[in-house]
């Protein structure tokens, strides 16, 4: 039996429903195919920009504020987010609420006024403005880690964008982003919970069904890929006042079509999921050098990136890189199977967990359609079932070396410190 059904309306919509009967909530999704990926420099940030502009009036509500109060009556305030290749809007809903929530998202998404610009500026550039210390220095080890990996790739931008593009965004330029990626056919719905998928089609098919894109609108691209002349390692260093010092390791990887994908998540897991996790040991329990270390893993169809952060005062520093340096290398080398197994239960744990979470669940199904790359839970139970501890060592030697790593550092570092930083990061490998 299928975990979801799948559908496509007249005008190109996709539908998709996950019918779970025995929980007592459901979320909505609507993703619209574009986000930060398909920016030009001087439109860094403008995906973002027209997805908070999205909630300054419409046909029906005047403002923002008046839009969520209408959602809360069905169930809980609705929000929005913004990628590198997405742009989504979501709430959680009652059951009995579901074509009343479509009926919500299509007067939101079909019919906005694109008011107040000047207000919504400033609030948006008050978020970007937090990335940077008082003498304007970028102080973000995201940002400064994404210009080292990608260069003058869109990727290298801030999704939020820049101080300067967002102070240029007019309404015609954001009308005409709007007009040209929010049409029906660049666009899936997503929805889990208790319902009834042909009823859910119905009143989708009622509230978008008649929607129509305009001529000009245009979805068809073809998204540039990285250019391979990244050689590492690539390294930042960064003055700032701050306390602490602000840590970003990372390494460009294949992406998600990769036939390591699936050994860098366990990777990711291994390293940075909870208080078990290596680093967190490593680091945190045994050394007592950070309070808090995580691991994250970005998937794109062509790239990607796994980095490890982390916070630690400047005596430290040469002894977190050390720590970071002797965990690396345990996991290019073969793990041991007891740890292994512990963590791969803690991710079956994980799947079993997430089919109470109706979020978890319309995300997950809602994702995979939009950016072609379905991973169900089935798909995952059969990942984490099928761990080979040969592959993940496989995967580990393969990522981490010094030609795909970048290295950010921010705060009161000392000179003599930054020298036999680097000399420990060149000799990874």
């Amino acid at each position: 039996m299928s975990e979801y059904h799948h559908t496509t309306l007249e005008n190109g919509l996709q539908l998709v429903v996950a019918p779970l009967a025995y929980l007592h909530s459901v979320e909505i999704i609507c993703y619209v195919k574009v986000g930060s990926r398909y920016e030009r420099p001087s439109q860094a940030g403008l995906s973002h920009f027209v997805e908070h502009m999205m909630f300054r009036g419409n046909a029906r509500y005047p403002s923002g504020p008046a839009l969520e109060q209408a959602f809360e009556q069905l169930g809980s305030n609705m929000n929005a987010g913004t990628d590198a290749e997405t742009t989504s809007y979501f709430a959680r809903v009652h059951p009995q609420s579901v074509a009343q929530g479509l009926e919500l998202f299509s007067v939101m998404l079909r019919t906005p006024r694109f008011l107040h610009l000047e207000t919504e500026r400033a609030i948006v550039l008050e978020e970007a403005l937090s990335d940077f210390n008082e003498a304007g220095v970028d102080i973000c080890a995201d940002n400064r880690m994404s210009r080292l990996l990608w260069s003058e790739h869109p990727l290298s931008q801030p999704i939020i964008g820049t101080p300067a593009t967002i102070r240029s965004f007019g309404t015609q330029e954001i009308i005409d982003w709007y007009t040209r990626h929010y049409v029906p056919h660049n666009m899936v719905i997503s929805i889990a919970g208790p319902v009834d998928p042909v009823s859910v089609q119905n009143a989708a098919a009622a509230c978008f069904g008649d929607w129509s894109a305009a001529p000009q609108a245009q979805v068809d691209f073809l998204l540039e890929s990285p250019a391979h002349a990244f050689s590492g390692p690539s390294l930042d260093w960064v003055k700032d006042s701050d306390s602490q010092l602000t840590l970003q390791l990372a390494w460009r990887t294949a992406g998600r079509q990769h036939p390591h994908a699936p050994e860098l998540r366990v990777l990711r897991r291994m390293l940075g999921e909870g208080g078990a996790s290596l680093l967190m040991q490593k680091l945190r329990e045994d050394a007592g050098l950070t309070y808090s270390v995580e691991a994250s893993l970005e998937e794109y169809p062509d790239c990607g990136c796994l980095s490890i952060d982390l916070s630690t005062e400047p005596e430290n520093l040469v002894a977190v890189v050390q720590a970071l340096m002797e965990v690396i290398a345990q996991v290019r080398a073969r793990p041991e199977q007891e740890y292994l197994d512990m963590v791969v239960r803690n991710a079956l744990n994980h799947l079993d967990f997430s089919r109470d979470n109706v979020e978890d669940l319309a995300g997950r199904y809602g994702w995979g359609v939009v950016s072609g790359y379905m991973r169900t839970l089935a798909d995952d139970l059969h990942m984490w079932r099928n761990v080979d501890a040969a592959d993940v060592a496989l995967a580990a030697a393969t990522c981490f070396v010094p030609k795909q790593m970048g290295f950010v550092c921010i705060g009161p570092w000392r000179d003599a410190d930054r020298q036999e930083v680097e000399q420990l990061l060149r000799q990874l490998g």
